[in-house]
């Protein structure tokens, strides 16, 4: 972060740090004011000679904020995929202020780290490893992904198993020798209505009662 300044001074260097070489300290009189991309730095006009003016610094303050908080976004995503919303939350919990994680989130959905669309599609494949899923239960579970209303509603409709999926489900547990009851608490709980459940239940070969 920028410390207080005065107009009277003025940027001396601008040194690449050891690091990374895209990232770079902000030299005023003797001593590192501030680390940043070196695209942002040059975006901010901040040049050796630059007035380092407290409007500067107060603009420094900011990219810097949303430098830390894109480079815990990077570390977060390197261990598993995150929606835009997910992240962002992550980001605030972690300790960076609610601008500079949106401002990063943006930054790194404009760059194409982060796409929604691609993240509920990935989450589609992983909920229905547990079995076949109607299209109602995978929205509400991409929503609590973080995955917008739409995106996720056009994922699970896209995802959802279809009625052929679902009695060879069925047809499966059957084989296997499982109980009509079990086999329909089990669906039941994936968000299955019972009318679907008894139809599929049916087309297995269980006898059910009235």
């Amino acid at each position: 972060m920028a410390r207080k300044t005065t107009a009277r001074r003025r940027v001396e260097a601008l040194r690449t740090t050891a690091a990374d070489p895209n990232l770079v300290e902000v030299r005023v009189a003797g001593r590192t004011e501030a680390t940043l991309p070196r695209q942002r730095a040059e975006d901010l006009g901040i040049a050796e000679g630059t007035p380092w003016t407290p409007a500067l610094a107060a603009r420094v303050d900011r990219v810097a904020a949303e430098a830390l908080a894109r480079e815990s976004a990077l570390a977060f995503l390197a261990k598993r995929p995150w929606s835009a919303a997910a992240l962002r939350e992550r980001l605030v919990k972690g300790g960076h202020t609610k601008p500079a994680a949106a401002a990063a989130v943006a930054a790194m959905v404009a760059d194409g780290w982060l796409d929604d669309r691609a993240f509920a599609a990935t989450r589609v494949e992983h909920h229905l490893r547990k079995g076949a899923m109607p299209a109602e239960a995978l929205a509400a579970l991409l929503e609590a992904d973080g995955v917008a209303e739409r995106e996720a509603r056009e994922a699970a409709e896209q995802g959802a198993s279809t009625v052929k999926e679902l009695r060879a489900e069925v047809r499966a547990a059957k084989r296997a020798k499982e109980s009509p009851a079990r086999v329909a608490g089990r669906l039941a709980r994936r968000g299955f209505d019972p009318d679907t459940i008894r139809d599929a239940l049916e087309h297995a070969g269980y006898e059910l009662g009235e």
